[in-house]
């Protein structure tokens, strides 16, 4: 087989003086939690990347087909990003949250400016898994329900708390987790019950989210998250109508529905099946090495029930409470 050559590109990488690929092996070996695995039998190593392009310690170039797990979104050391950095380093790089600085209130306005409905307050986390840990805590705490649905085949991260969602295999550890946690069917119609000539496959799919919440749960839930699109399980499109008879089943069961979110007409599916959720995690960022985010709406009212365990001590609307988590988490994150 020829291997198709690369387009010709106007950028000569600089000359690799580092260690050699067998030291950096080595000392990964020696050095490095060994659940951070590599591909191939002979991995390749990466030492510089320029737009689309990858270099290796030869200096031969790659096509990056791949773009760090969905991470760099507008190329390699994309220059306008560069001189962003370059000059926020040379500004200032670090200030603490108690004191004003625009960049974190400018981002939050652009952010929520592309997201639907009342989604207008940010959570600015630096993880996927820390994101979904947040929402949650935020569901549980406004709800105050403990019960969780997510789907088979799904992947919310890999922490205590996000480990319990996800639902393969491979990503878990022989540990307790899942309290709280069920599973509905995947609603995949190639290797699911319900397939490509079955007309009323979302529908089907979605009316297990409905009998999981009668017979697996007290009956009321504090949330229902899914991936619009399953990334980890193979990008996986639900079919039609799929969302819309899950949340028909989910609203009435919960007071909000966190939702995780990826692709879409603005980096993210919030627009998938014509729904708005109440709250959204964002894992995936259109901009490099950016951090994740949770958004929550404002418009919360306090569930009209007696109190109950999983409400914090000492306040009196969801909001409260929200604010109280958020606080108490920032000082365990110093």
């Amino acid at each position: 087989m020829n291997t198709p050559s690369l387009p010709s590109f106007d950028h000569q990488p600089r000359p690799y003086t580092g260690p050699s690929k067998e030291e950096v092996a080595a000392m990964r070996r020696a050095h490095v939690n060994p659940a951070i695995f590599t591909y191939y039998s002979k991995p390749l190593m990466i030492v510089e990347g320029r737009m689309q392009y990858l270099y290796d310690e030869t200096g031969r170039r790659y096509l990056d087909g791949f773009g760090g797990i969905v991470t760099v979104s507008v190329g390699h050391c994309h220059p306008k990003v560069v001189a962003a950095a370059n000059l926020q380093n040379e500004t200032i790089q670090h200030t603490t949250t108690i004191y004003l600085n625009p960049n974190i209130a400018e981002y939050a306005r652009d952010l929520a400016a592309r997201m639907p409905g009342d989604l207008k307050v940010c959570y600015f986390t630096n993880s996927g898994s820390e994101a979904n840990d947040l929402a949650i805590l935020m569901a549980r705490l406004h709800t105050g329900n403990f019960d969780m649905v997510a789907l088979r085949n799904g992947y919310h991260g890999g922490s205590m708390q996000t480990m319990g969602l996800t639902s393969h295999h491979t990503w878990k550890f022989n540990v307790p987790h899942s309290f709280g946690v069920h599973h509905a069917l995947f609603p995949d119609r190639y290797r699911g019950p319900y397939g490509y000539d079955d007309r009323d496959a979302g529908a089907k799919y979605g009316d297990d989210v409905g009998s999981l919440i009668e017979y697996a749960t007290p009956g009321r839930i504090a949330a229902f998250i899914a991936e619009s699109v399953q990334g980890v399980g193979g990008a996986v499109v639900f079919p039609d109508g799929y969302l819309e008879r899950a949340y028909g089943h989910a609203r009435p069961a919960r007071c909000a529905s966190p939702t995780r979110f990826r692709p879409g007409s603005a980096a993210w599916a919030a627009t998938i099946g014509g729904l708005r959720p109440r709250a959204s995690c964002r894992t995936s960022s259109p901009w490099p090495r950016a951090s994740a985010m949770g958004c929550h709406s404002p418009r919360w009212s306090p569930p009209r029930r007696s109190r109950n365990p999983w409400q914090a001590e000492s306040t009196s609307t969801p909001s409260a409470a929200i604010r109280c988590a958020a606080r108490k988490a920032a000082r365990c994150c110093k």
